[in-house]
């Protein structure tokens, strides 16, 4: 095989230039004889960095040298560390262990870059998780286990066990130079507390301040970014880090990886509440998307259900972000769910099934049970769609669909009665016919199969049968279906196994030209509503992201988020309601500023 040509990539210069050679031979080739690591190894200011962001700079350039993740470990324990390689891998923040088994599990290539692995650790100093070896022994060496795993590590002098084979380019000793033998910035070196400028105006109204216990306010939204990344490293010195911790604004502004490191350390005396809420949020707050207000939601919607006083501080700087978690159940466990709307309200009630086959009323706006439908105990929804105003189609997990009345009604209508027997029947003869996906809106139903079919029926003339449209090329995994009564158009949105969401022309059967989005992961849920600001589409990651769009404005908005969704119900003025294996909670979209 030819080697990519070194002319055709950035221009490295110095030491990382006498080594580039070597590194790009390496990135490429996939023979036995080819180590799967490669170490950089050398003093500080050496050009190390240099080529690793050189490799990284051109990686894109030939298929053989794609780099799949890059994490730097300076400052990083090994749980933060795996959350990122999680969410650049396309498997979302994971903790270590589960990491290492998705990778395991996927059989795709993976090529690593990992800068200056001897600046990792964090927290407190005699504790191992201070110790940058351990990031290594706890993860680098587990994923280097699998041989379909490659990995370049800038090690500086940190020596690393069990690497007899790899591949070390050394850069040699650091240059002579004034300055540049201190100890690596996050080691808990510093000897004095958080250096807090003077003169800081403390914001009472927002998370910007401490809390009523500090016996201090600081402004932490106008500090620098260094002030705010090392005051907990230099509390920890000083002493003073359980005052910080009681700090919700120092909690939404300060180092995510810090704040991990430290509450893992049970000796250091937190509020009572504190680490379980910090648990829920952190994945998320460790990346570096998140702006100050999405950190202050993130953290108000972790503290929701458990932790009342802290979620009320939280609660303006969230109000000040797009969107803002209005109620929070973490133990309530949800497989299915679906808005049933209710004469006079917005949001009606939304029907929320748990894993063991109970089907609760929730009251939308605030999450209480108001009742609970009437159900043969031996179903188990894992998805609930509603077929007019008095009836829901319940999926369950084999492809079974049953028609399940509402409000005590004696029976369902004879429309849903009448599909849910047509696709039981034919998911037996058939297994590529059994049922993946349901969604309805008014009398229109829409059943997806795993032939990545989906069939559109009429429950008021159901004996025509389904309009049938071969959509996908794998099995239909979500459905939403929105019947616009203005123009009397369905729109139609599918996701499927191949990681495509695709929107239909409900008439003619044709999917629009380009998919609404195409990832290395899979869909889980959707939800369509008609609000003020247009049709919204919802649409679950795998990866605990979860993508909202302006349908007719082609705009999307992210939103991270702490658990997986396995069901999701939108009403009509944005209140978009979530449920997992983890619990259930309801966000209020601010549709005027959402996609601004």
């Amino acid at each position: 095989m030819t080697a990519p040509a070194l002319g055709a990539w950035p221009t490295a210069t110095g030491s990382a230039a006498r080594h580039a050679p070597a590194l790009l031979d390496w990135a490429w080739r996939q023979d036995a004889d080819c180590p799967r690591v490669c170490l950089l190894t050398g003093g500080r200011r050496t050009g190390k960095s240099h080529l690793m962001a050189w490799l990284l700079a051109g990686s894109d350039s030939d298929p053989r040298t794609i780099v799949h993740a890059t994490v730097p470990a300076k400052g990083q324990t090994t749980a933060t560390m795996a959350w990122e390689l999680g969410r650049q891998l396309g498997y979302g923040p994971l903790p270590p262990d589960e990491l290492v088994d998705r990778v395991r599990a996927d059989p795709r290539p993976v090529r690593l870059l990992v800068p200056d692995l001897h600046q990792a650790g964090r927290g407190p100093a005699d504790l191992p998780a201070a110790d940058p070896r351990t990031v290594y022994d706890e993860l680098l060496a587990p994923l280097l286990a699998l041989t379909h795993v490659r990995t370049a590590i800038e090690a500086g002098h940190l020596p690393l066990p069990n690497l007899d084979d790899a591949l070390v380019l050394d850069f040699g000793p650091q240059p002579d130079s004034p300055g540049l033998h201190g100890v690596p910035p996050h080691r808990n070196h510093a000897t004095t507390p958080p250096d807090i400028p003077a003169g800081r105006t403390p914001v009472a109204a927002t998370a910007s301040a401490a809390g009523p216990d500090t016996g201090r306010t600081v402004d932490w939204r106008n500090l620098s970014h260094d002030e705010r990344e090392e005051a907990l490293d230099r509390a920890l010195a000083a002493g003073t880090a359980a005052q910080l911790l009681r700090d919700p604004g120092f909690l939404v502004h300060g180092s995510a990886a810090a704040i991990t490191a430290t509450l893992a350390d049970p000796r250091i005396a937190a509020p009572e509440k504190l680490r379980t809420v910090w648990n829920r949020a952190a994945p998320q707050l460790s990346s570096d998307g998140p702006a100050d207000a999405e950190r202050g939601a993130l953290l108000h919607l972790a503290a929701l259900g458990t932790d009342r006083r802290l979620s009320e501080f939280l609660r303006p700087l969230a109000q000040a972000n797009t969107w803002t978690a209005r109620w929070n159940h973490p133990g309530r466990r949800t497989s299915a769910m679906a808005v049933l709307p209710a004469a006079g309200t917005p949001n009606g009630r939304v029907a929320a099934a748990d894993p063991i086959g109970r089907i609760h009323l929730l009251d939308a706006t605030g999450g209480a049970v108001v009742g609970r439908l009437s159900i043969d105990p031996k179903i188990r929804p894992v998805q609930l769609a509603p077929a007019g105003p008095a009836c829901l189609m319940a999926l369950e997990a084999d492809g079974t669909l049953h028609a399940v009345p509402v409000d005590g009604s004696a029976m369902a209508p004879a429309g849903a009665d009448f599909l849910a027997l047509h696709h039981n029947a034919t998911g037996l003869a058939r297994k590529g016919d059994r049922v993946a996906a349901v969604s309805a809106d008014g009398d229109r139903v829409v059943v997806g199969d795993a032939h990545g079919r989906i069939h559109q029926w009429s429950l008021t003339d159901p004996h025509t049968g389904p309009r049938t449209s071969h959509l996908h090329r794998n099995a239909v995994t979500a459905l939403a279906c929105l019947l616009l009564r203005e123009s009397g158009v369905t729109l139609v949105i599918t996701g499927s196994l191949d990681g495509t969401v695709r929107l239909w022309d409900s008439a003619s059967g044709e999917a629009m030209p380009a998919p609404v989005e195409r990832r290395n992961c899979l869909p889980t849920a959707l939800a369509l509503a008609d609000t003020a600001a247009g049709p919204v589409l919802a649409v679950a990651w795998a990866d605990r992201r979860l993508h909202l769009w302006q349908v007719f404005e082609g705009r999307m908005t992210a939103v991270p988020l702490l658990t997986e969704a396995d069901a999701l119900a939108l009403t009509t003025n944005g209140l978009l309601h979530l449920g997992g294996q983890h619990g259930s909670t309801a966000l209020q979209l601010d549709l005027d500023r959402l996609w601004s």
